[in-house]
Order: structure tokens, then C-alpha cells, then sequence
């Protein structure tokens, strides 16, 4: 559904809020076609396909927290959490963020936040403007690039992934 001048507020947060869903939903679903081992498999100067899953989570840790308390700080993230590790808590996980963002749907996404970032390697900071709702399009379509990443990943270790899994929702709106 294209959104238009005359979409209501409610509309457009059942809409953002479903495309973020439907990102963690694919997540959630590869990390089912794999086994454990291929889930935590580390190829040679790269990331694992965990790895991947626990950073596309922090994301959208960040932003729901960020909606009650209007700062967002995506770089505030735990590496090797067991979620990391077990692929059986990372599926737990995805479930129950994907819950949280679909409970989004009934709450105005026009809400402003700040974004506060890491802009240097010496740690300074720099902080932004936004709204909930663009910041929850930012970390669905920030989840499509890692599902990219991470389905040739898991087609290297033998997993029959679909064809047009993981594309952008753009993308396949193009190709029909």
C-alpha cells in the first residue's frame, strides 16, 4: 500500500510497524533453516551469521527503548551475548522483539527522538533529530542489508534459501 497525503497516522505506523516485522520475520526464519553450528560458523576474516542476527537485534533494542525515552544510541551494544551463541535464544529473542515492534502499530511513530551516534574513532558523539517511525524504517531497511549478507553466508554452508529471500521491499515491489 503506497501511503498517501490523506493515510492517517495510524495507518502509517500499521505500515512501518509491518515492514519492520516482516524484516525480523525473515531473520527469524533463516535462523530456523540452519543448524547450530552453521549458525555460529565464522568464516575466515568475516562475521558469523550470529553475529549478524545479535547487531540487526541491538537495533531494534535501541529504537524500542529509545521510543519511551526519546534517545535512541545504536551504538550502545553487547558483543558475544549467548544470543550470539545459541541459536535457540536468538530465535526466542527475535520473537519477542518482533512482538514489541508489532505492539508499535497502535502508537503514534511521529514521536520525536534523538539520535545520538559514534562519529569518530576517538568515541565523539553527534546527535540528530528524528522521529520514531523514520527510525524504525532506518533499522527494517538496515535489517535488509545484513538478510543480504547473510543469505550467500548461509548458502555457502549448504542451506537451500529462496530465491528472492531477503530483498528489499522495494525491490520486490519492482520486480512485479
Amino acid at each position: 500500500m503506497a501511503a498517501k497525503g490523506n493515510d492517517t497516522a495510524e495507518e502509517h505506523s500499521v505500515m512501518v510497524t509491518n515492514c519492520a516485522a516482516e524484516q525480523l520475520h525473515q531473520v527469524q526464519e533463516l535462523v530456523g533453516m540452519l543448524t547450530d553450528a552453521q549458525y555460529v560458523h565464522r568464516p575466515e576474516g568475516a562475521s558469523s551469521i550470529a553475529g549478524h542476527v545479535r547487531h540487526c537485534v541491538d537495533h531494534y533494542t535501541a529504537i524500542l527503548a529509545g521510543i519511551d525515552s526519546g534517545t535512541v544510541e545504536y551504538d550502545r551494544r553487547v558483543r558475544g551475548t549467548a544470543l550470539e551463541k545459541d541459536r535457540s535464544v536468538a530465535l526466542d529473542r527475535l520473537g519477542e522483539v518482533r512482538s514489541e515492534v508489532r505492539g508499535l502499530a497502535a502508537r503514534p511513530l511521529d514521536r520525536p527522538v534523538e539520535v545520538i551516534s559514534v562519529v569518530d574513532s576517538d568515541g565523539s558523539l553527534a546527535a540528530t533529530r528524528s522521529t520514531a517511525g523514520r527510525e524504525l524504517l532506518f533499522v527494517s531497511h538496515h535489517t535488509v542489508h545484513h538478510i543480504a549478507v547473510m543469505v550467500p553466508m548461509a548458502r555457502t554452508l549448504g542451506v537451500r534459501v529462496p530465491e528472492r529471500f531477503g530483498y528489499a521491499p522495494a525491490t520486490l515491489a519492482c520486480l512485479r
